[in-house]
């Protein structure tokens, strides 16, 4: 008994073994093939590997880094100003703050951070060289007067200003500003950078006239804007224009306000405008941007949306995208300008994304794209030159205007209005669009000069497409020296003719020396026709229409119908001439499905019922309604094999049915390769089941041949158990006897 009680320890415990043996092999397998799924073997697995200590909290003070507490502040900013004393450092704001008022930098080469703390009702003025403000987030909702009423005041040079976040919510009838530069006409100030920062600046100067401005820039020489969000809700104000026009002290509120800047970059930003608040005035009006007497300036890869839906249609408002003063040589391109408004009424109020006013010479305005819709007058671009001469290039730019036309001058909707010195416009696309019915006397163009101004114009106004439901492409009250040439008006207005008449001269004797042809118009019907039905030969476009070449009439040959009732059926369409060359006649022995005179058993059809006999003799049809016990056999047969209706495939102890239906269809990428393929197995229902029965084989033949992968390990540990069993049986024999 103590004998067997050992054996069967001894074979317990070599079954543990095995088992053990087994898992881990299991185990094994299983993660190198997840590796070698994903790419990776042991050795390229990735090993945690910790070098470093985690620093203790820093030190109030490390080096020239300053950690500034509500505990320590005071030692830094004594009476809220970070003296000379700290030059060269770095002060980093280690918590929140609240109602500290005004910071005063004025130690040179600082730099203050935030840190991502929310510095509440506490602002800044940079007094000092080489300073930058970065990683601040500010939160206010108080006056400042003490700072001219800014968040952020510069007033020295070479400040940068980088990740900053202002959110002001102004109060009633106070000054402020998000961020103000200020320097001096004779002594401004150089390097400004502004970069990557937020200004979120809500204003309400409803009732007095004082400034609110998200951003102004006063007299800053090389200043550089790049990367910024400008977001700004303000009330509608009258411009104060002076004895030269307007400058940048007419605009009392505005999202961005540039004067006295040369050399300005201003690109890759985002300006938002909305209207809060109509208040009483004679022209309610709101500039977006506005830059004057800013020479070499660069405006360039901007977004800039306004909006005003507080005031009603049959109501006057006057919106500006970007409006440009009195300055030389600026480049406007690559910018994205629209504006959309209920305002506007008959001959009065704006939306224009442009507004250039003189004197100014060497602009350059090329590659934007603009929207406007307005109730009232609109233009993309508007120009003139009523306070000086203007001298400026318009080119390659998408323009999309909606306004209210009329007859007077005043009631203009178009997408360039030039009443410039001196105007290249070339290769626009312009459409443009009035909100009412449009007559042929409607001031409605692509391109104008209607509204008449002093002095001398000159024109080149060549190769523009205009979309329009007006009747002239370009407009012209008169010129000097001027060219009008290979413009085009697609117009969707119906009383338009086509022709050469897109060109409106009004008086030929108020033009010098103009030159004009070859201006266009065409219905936008047979444009678009004409467009997207081309063919495309390679190298060029070109459109030939289709000839009859294989002689195909669709004539009807009725010759081989009667006029009296018939049960005749035809294998072929008498209505198709020669069609029954192709199918076959009605005296024909050849049926619609096959040769009657073939042997039967060359049938390989797996139909339960058979098709209709048509044009064959009676003998046949008896002949087909009749089967024999060998016929049924085959079908008996057919029916149980990959050949019939099911298909019954085995493997792993399990019966799949798989039934084919003739109804269904291969897929196809193509219509017509689909229909031809539907239409094949629809004839052809062996082919479709032969299909369907190989694809199942092939499946079990590859789910039996995975099955034998897994079973070929599992063999290498039945054998050594088996061989254990064996040899502990005999064991517990010889142990008995």
């Amino acid at each position: 008994m103590i004998g067997i009680r050992n054996d069967v320890k001894l074979f317990t415990l070599l079954m543990i073994i095995c088992f053990i043996i087994s898992v881990s092999s299991v185990s094994a397998v299983d993660f190198n093939q997840t590796n070698s799924t994903n790419g990776l073997s042991l050795a390229d697995t990735p090993i945690l590997k910790v070098e470093d200590e985690i620093p203790d909290e820093p030190d109030l003070v490390l080096n020239d880094t300053i950690y500034v507490t509500s505990d320590n502040i005071d030692e830094y900013f004594t009476d809220g100003i970070l003296t000379s004393r700290f030059d060269n450092k770095t002060l980093i704001f280690n918590q929140n703050f609240e109602n500290l008022g005004k910071l005063e930098i004025n130690a040179k080469n600082v730099t203050i951070k935030g840190s991502g703390y929310i510095l509440k009702n506490t602002v800044f003025q940079v007094d000092a060289r080489d300073v930058t403000l970065s990683d601040l987030n500010l939160d206010l909702d108080s006056q400042f007067a003490s700072n001219d009423g800014a968040a952020i005041e510069i007033v020295s040079d070479d400040v940068s200003l980088i990740n900053v976040n202002i959110d002001y919510v102004v109060p009633r009838n106070v000054e402020a500003y998000g961020i103000y530069a200020m320097g001096a006409s004779r002594n401004p100030l150089k390097n400004l950078k502004i970069k990557n920062s937020n200004v979120n600046f809500e204003g309400h100067n409803d009732d007095v006239n004082v400034y609110n401005c998200a951003v102004k820039l006063e007299n800053c020489k090389d200043s550089l804007i790049e990367n910024n969000t400008f977001i700004s809700a303000l009330p509608l104000k009258d411009i104060i224009f002076g004895a030269d026009g307007a400058e940048l002290a007419s605009d009392l509120v505005l999202t961005v306000g540039i004067g006295g800047c040369n050399n300005t970059t201003f690109i890759g930003n985002r300006l938002f405008s909305e209207v809060n608040k109509r208040p009483e005035n004679l022209y309610p009006s709101l500039d977006c941007m506005l830059i004057s007497k800013s020479d070499n300036s660069l405006i360039c890869n901007n977004s800039i949306f306004m909006t005003d839906f507080l005031t009603y249609p049959g109501i006057d408002n006057y919106l500006y995208g970007l409006d440009i003063y009195n300055l030389h040589n600026i480049t406007v391109c690559h910018n994205d300008i629209s504006i959309i408004t209920t305002g506007g009424k008959l001959a009065a109020g704006t939306a224009y994304p442009i507004q250039i006013t003189g004197p100014i010479s060497q602009v350059n305005i090329t590659e934007n794209d603009l929207y406007s819709f307005s109730n009232g007058p609109n233009i993309g671009i508007y120009s003139q030159n009523f306070y000086g001469a203007t001298t400026l290039s318009i080119t390659h730019n998408r323009i999309n205007v909606t306004g209210l036309a009329g007859t007077h001058e005043w009631a203009l909707v178009a997408g360039i209005e030039s009443q410039d010195t001196c105007s290249t416009i070339l290769n626009n696309i312009i459409e443009v669009h009035s909100v009412g019915d449009v007559s042929i006397d409607d001031n409605l163009y692509g391109i104008s000069y209607r509204q008449s101004t002093s002095g001398n114009h000159t024109y080149d106004i060549e190769n523009n497409t205009v979309f329009s439901d007006g009747f002239y492409a370009v407009n012209l009250l008169s010129s000097v020296n001027s060219k009008v040439t290979n413009n085009l008006l697609v117009s969707y207005n119906s009383n338009v003719k086509d022709g050469s008449g897109g060109f409106k001269y009004w008086d030929i004797n108020r033009h010098d020396g103009l030159e004009f042809y070859n201006n266009q118009i065409i219905k936008a019907f047979d444009y678009f026709a004409k467009t997207n039905n081309n063919v495309d030969n390679g190298d060029e476009n070109d459109y030939s229409t289709p000839r009859n070449t294989k002689e195909i009439s669709n004539k009807i040959d009725g010759s081989k119908l009667s006029s009296t009732e018939t049960e005749n059926k035809y294998s072929f369409n008498p209505l198709i001439p020669g069609n029954s060359k192709d199918q076959g006649n009605d005296n024909s022995d050849q049926t619609q499905y096959g040769d009657d005179k073939k042997d039967d058993d060359s049938s390989t059809s797996d139909n339960s019922g058979t098709f209709p006999n048509q044009g064959s003799s009676s003998g046949n049809s008896s002949k087909s309604d009749s089967m024999s016990l060998r016929d049924f056999l085959v079908n008996f047969i057919n029916s149980n094999t990959e050949n019939g209706n099911v298909n019954t495939t085995s493997f792993n102890g399990q019966n799949v049915n798989t039934r084919t239906n003739q109804s269904d269809a291969t897929p196809s990428d193509s219509g017509a390769d689909s229909s031809a393929s539907q239409s094949k197995s629809s004839s052809s229902p062996n082919s479709a089941a032969g299909g369907e029965s190989q694809s199942v084989s092939k499946k079990a033949y590859e789910i039996d041949e995975k099955n034998e992968e897994k079973f070929i390990p599992s063999i290498f540990f039945i054998i050594p158990v088996l061989i254990l069993l064996y040899i502990g049986i005999r064991r517990r024999k010889s142990n008995l006897d």
